[in-house]
């Protein structure tokens, strides 16, 4: 609801830069540049009442100074042309993404609110009496609270350090090969996290590693953790905090050859090696998907630790090749593929009681061989690690990680790779003027068989489902034990993968040059 629709503020962003060229040596050149970027942004009036009640101030200023030394060698050997060094790094500032500024300023406790209700909360409907006495209607007021978006006392620009080093040797003019090295390291990049949520648990899942539960145990109804009992105040809904200490840590190594084997037939190949991790993989948008894409074992809130990211991939392959071409027909040949993407083992409901519902709580990975974990867990485990047509990768991971919280993108998934083809034909026809007829076919091989060329790579994946039906003389057991407060878990995956990505695609084009 908006009950101020004037929000006054200016963006302002300046920067300098200035850069050298020199020849140092035979052969040796240097690019050194030096960049400092200034960004201005409008900050919102402190909010009294939500730093009386929750201690968070909504007045403070982003940091965004940023100095940005850079610089890169080349190095010819004898300037023979044939051997070529390259190092280089610097310092990259990023720009704070404005969406997230104009969020901050609107979700500033005036300007918007949410409502949440839920069971005895929702107001039973009377529309009798509404028309005989419209004040007895609800109203908005009546369970609207303030809804915040804001800098943290240390918010700062995201910067990168990067760093490369590269060798490439000409064997010939037509044959080429050559080793990279990358190194980029993300600093400051940012993340919300809730201020209204209590600091500590209410309680702790002893049979789940001491996993902390943000709720009484009486706010779990039927497995479902009414979150608003979790914060600090009730006079305001979330309060999102932008803090920068998202961190990632990035490597890789890309090996490439190309060569140009008879007139302009050519082959090249490329493999990385790469391995990224950080403590979110958030990268800005709407305040609420910050909470909404790290899994965690309790507390949203901890960025102590690093693992993989979501985008993080282990092995890729291109490899790219054309004939010579032949009257007029050129013919091209890709291959592109990837492997060691990671997904995570998700509980499959709102454990500890925050705002996200299920999408960001880890699975405690129970122990098929333990006394200690129920009957029906140890049935449904061994049949998945059982099952042939069960994935491997999801069978590595849960063993893994047996008796313990799943690790954040444990999950490893194998190889998966690509054929497309292109045919092209030219017609010159008069002067500079051509007409080109090209056909393409995308994955090549599921034209041939509809099991080659699909990716059985797994998303995040919900181990669980929440709650136990009666079996074989078993009582029903409910989704929460509050008496015990534990939660009771059905396994809810069987292992096998669903195959998933496009089938064979055709492509006819036309092209008419001058």
């Amino acid at each position: 609801m908006v009950t101020d629709p004037t929000v006054v503020g200016k963006i302002f962003n300046a920067g300098a830069y200035g850069q050298l060229q020199s020849k140092i040596a035979t052969g040796l050149d240097l690019v050194a540049g030096l960049r400092f970027d200034y960004g201005h942004y409008p900050t919102s009036p402190l909010n009294e009442e939500l730093l009386k009640e929750v201690g968070v101030r909504t007045d403070h200023k982003l940091k965004s100074l940023v100095i940005q030394p850079r610089f890169q060698m080349t190095w010819d050997v004898n300037e023979e042309h044939k051997d070529f060094f390259r190092i280089g790094g610097g310092i990259f500032a990023s720009d704070i993404n404005n969406y997230m500024t104009i969020n901050n300023l609107t979700f500033d406790g005036k300007h918007f609110a949410t409502v949440d209700v839920r069971g005895g909360d929702v107001p039973t409907p009377d529309f009798v009496q509404y028309r005989k006495d419209p004040s007895s209607a609800p109203t908005l007021e009546q369970f609207q609270v303030p809804t915040i978006n804001t800098y943290g006392p240390d918010a700062k620009i995201p910067v990168v350090y990067k760093a490369n080093a590269s060798y490439s040797h000409f064997f010939t003019e037509k044959l080429k090969a050559g080793i990279s090295a990358y190194m980029n390291l993300g600093r400051n990049n940012y993340m919300y996290v809730d201020r209204n949520m209590v600091k500590d648990p209410f309680f702790r899942l002893v049979n789940e590693d001491n996993r902390g539960v943000y709720v009484p145990a009486s706010a779990i109804v039927n497995g479902e953790s009414d979150w608003k009992q979790g914060r600090i105040s009730n006079k305001f809904g979330r309060v999102l905090e932008l803090n920068s200490e998202g961190k990632v840590n990035q490597f890789a190594v890309v090996l490439d050859a190309s060569y140009q084997y008879y007139k302009d037939g050519s082959l090249s190949v490329s493999y990385t090696w790469n391995d990224g991790k950080d403590n979110t993989s958030y990268n800005g948008n709407v305040a609420n998907t910050a909470t909404l894409s790290l899994a965690v074992k309790d507390d949203p809130r901890d960025l102590s630790k690093m693992s993989y990211s979501n985008n993080q991939f282990r092995n890729k392959v291109v490899i790219y090749g054309t004939l010579p071409t032949f009257y007029g027909v050129s013919v091209g040949v890709r291959y592109s593929g990837i492997g060691g993407s990671r997904y995570s083992l998700l509980a499959g409901g709102n454990i500890n009681g925050d705002f996200v519902a299920g999408d960001n709580d880890l699975a405690f990975i129970f122990d098929p061989n333990s006394a200690k974990t129920p009957t029906n867990l140890v049935n449904g485990l061994h049949a998945l690690l059982d099952n042939p047509n069960a994935s491997q990768s999801l069978k590595d991971y849960i063993e893994k990680y047996e008796g313990m919280i799943a690790e954040r993108n444990g999950g490893v998934n194998g190889f998966y790779g690509l054929i497309d083809l292109r045919i092209a034909k030219k017609f010159n026809l008069y002067k500079s003027h051509a007409l080109e007829v090209s056909a393409d076919l995308f994955n090549v091989a599921n034209l041939f068989k509809k099991s080659w060329g699909v990716n059985e790579s797994l998303g995040n994946q919900a181990l669980y489902s929440l709650g136990v039906k009666a079996a074989d003389g078993n009582p029903a057991l409910p989704a929460f034990d509050s008496n015990k407060q534990q939660f009771n878990y059905n396994l809810n995956n069987t292992g096998v993968v669903i195959p998933s990505g496009n089938p064979y695609q055709f492509q006819l084009g036309l092209r008419y040059s001058f």
